[in-house]
Order: C-alpha cells, then sequence, then structure tokens
C-alpha cells in the first residue's frame, strides 16, 4: 500500500514538473512575442530549467536513498 502511494505521488510530482518545464517555454514564447530577443528569452528559460533541473535531481537523490535504505533493511 505505501508503496503504491508513493508511486504514485511520485507520477503526480513527475508531472507537474512537466508541466512547470512546458509553461517555462509558453512564458518565453511570450516575451518574445513582446518584444524581446530570442537571447534573452533563451538565457531566462535556462535560468528557469536550472532550478527545475535541480529539483528534479533533489527528488532523485531522496529516491535513490530510499531505495538503497529499503534494499539494505531487506538483508
Amino acid at each position: 500500500m505505501q508503496g503504491k502511494r508513493q508511486n504514485i505521488l511520485g507520477k503526480i510530482i513527475a508531472l507537474l514538473l512537466a508541466m512547470q518545464l512546458f509553461l517555462i517555454g509558453l512564458q518565453a514564447k511570450s516575451q518574445i512575442d513582446q518584444g524581446n530577443s530570442s537571447i534573452e528569452a533563451l538565457i531566462w528559460m535556462t535560468q528557469q530549467y536550472i532550478s527545475v533541473l535541480v529539483k528534479i535531481r533533489s527528488l532523485q537523490e531522496k529516491r535513490d536513498e530510499n531505495d538503497s535504505l529499503k534494499s539494505k533493511s531487506k538483508r
């Protein structure tokens, strides 16, 4: 039961992060439409993506840590 709930939460988090990346892309397009240069929008997007990637890496490290603890406890 606990593992199934963790799996569902993981999928929800992944979906939300994907949506955040999509919205960053829409905001960048909006910036270009408002007159910002493509380079400025690209730099802004890169800065936004880095924070999302840091979140993903942190979640991945936590998951790996939990998986290693579970495998040690089964031994």
